[in-house]
């Protein structure tokens, strides 16, 4: 009897991780970065959210070294959503020029 019962326990978890899952993997689907050849869009496309905050991270450090820095909270409202501030566009365009230096 407690075989059983630990059979549909386990059956229950895994559903419910698989679930879970399936909507983190829904909700790393980019909504601002989707169009361009940025290297942003370009991350997007290929990793949705988790791929694109590697890649600014990345970008943000290549700035830092390169003499300018940023941080996440410059540019998006929300770090959860990442709405955009009002100077957020000009901000990224300083920020890609600053990985060339």
């Amino acid at each position: 009897m407690k075989r059983f019962s630990l059979v549909k326990l386990s059956a229950g978890l895994l559903l419910a991780a698989a679930l879970i899952a399936g909507r983190a993997s829904a909700d790393d689907k980019c909504s601002i970065a989707t169009k361009g050849d940025s290297p942003i869009a370009k991350a997007c496309a290929k990793g949705g959210r988790g791929e694109a905050k590697k890649v600014m991270k990345e970008a943000v450090k290549t700035a830092k070294a390169n003499g300018t820095t940023f941080t996440c909270e410059n540019c998006h409202k929300d770090l959860e959503s990442f709405e955009l501030t009002k100077n957020a566009r000009d901000d990224f365009a300083k920020l890609i020029a600053a990985q060339k230096k």
